[in-house]
């Protein structure tokens, strides 16, 4: 296996990255993306049956890693910002998938998206800011955003400690070190969310992202929505997102109910390279003819 960086810019001026693991090239490319304050790393964990190595021991042999604007190991989180989570939308997920397109052209993409990068995804995504997408694979919470009672209080006194209620919480790692007001827009934003339940923008005459929520039926692009029983962050959000677009949509999507999982469990978790790598790589292989 290789592993390379290949570095690009959004359309508001951000540097960010996307780390390539590749062993060889096939029909089908996997996209990774992290939530708040994660990074690839949540993906690659040493010493671990990570997701990356089971994806290319299942024959996904070129998997990307995303690091947006959220993430960890670049200085926007260190720093004091305005960023929303409409910035990720609107500018981070588009300029990932066409510098994807220019490295693997017209091969199939598949993208894997936990926490608020899953959010901020499908918010693109039924937006109409990306397509071209075989198959999403959605962790944790994605169009309603339901917040435990816990998260919503710890959230409404300080949203800079969102990082920490929701960015590796419950899942037995420390999150990545964020400075004291780094992602704070991002908190004020879900928080936001939260109380309507549903995705909002922070601003709503923003002319760059359409209301994601008035194409739930126009999007063609099949979800596995994975949702853990002990979810103490998010909840039953997943949840609620399918049963939505079931609604509109009947067979399009899936929902993957995890026993005893938590928020990230489902990447990270002791069993997962058995008990939930399978059902995602499973998932991809549908899609994938």
């Amino acid at each position: 296996m290789t592993v390379s960086e290949r570095l690009f810019a959004t359309t508001d001026g951000l540097g960010l990255s996307l780390t390539r693991f590749h062993r060889a090239d096939c029909g089908d490319v996997v996209l990774l993306v992290h939530g708040l304050a994660g990074s690839r790393e949540m993906f690659t964990r040493p010493g671990h049956a990570n997701l990356v190595s089971h994806l290319l021991d299942s024959g996904f042999t070129d998997v990307w890693a995303l690091d947006h604007r959220m993430s960890g190991r670049l200085p926007y989180n260190t720093e004091g910002h305005r960023f929303t989570l409409d910035d990720v939308a609107a500018y981070d997920h588009p300029a990932a998938l066409a510098c994807l397109r220019e490295a693997v052209g017209d091969r199939r993409i598949h993208v894997i998206a936990h926490c608020l990068g899953s959010v901020t995804f499908l918010t693109a995504l039924f937006a109409g800011l990306v397509d071209q997408v075989a198959g999403v694979v959605s962790n944790s919470v994605s169009l309603h955003p339901r917040l435990s009672r816990r998260a919503r209080a710890r959230l409404r006194f300080s949203p800079a400690l969102a990082p920490q209620i929701m960015g590796m919480a419950g899942s037995g790692l420390k999150p990545m070190r964020t400075g004291d007001t780094g992602g704070s827009g991002y908190g004020r934003h879900i928080r936001r969310m939260a109380a309507a339940e549903r995705v909002v923008k922070w601003d709503e005459e923003d002319p760059r992202l359409p209301d994601a929520m008035t194409n739930l039926a126009g999007v063609r692009t099949p979800i596995l929505f994975l949702a853990g029983s002990e979810n103490r962050v998010f909840t039953d959000s997943n949840v609620v997102t399918y049963r939505e677009l079931e609604q509109v949509a009947p067979g399009r999507h899936r929902l993957q109910v995890l026993p005893g999982y938590g928020h990230a469990d489902p990447f990270i978790g002791r069993n997962a390279h058995a008990e939930v790598f399978p059902n995602i790589v499973g998932f991809l292989t549908e899609k994938a003819v």
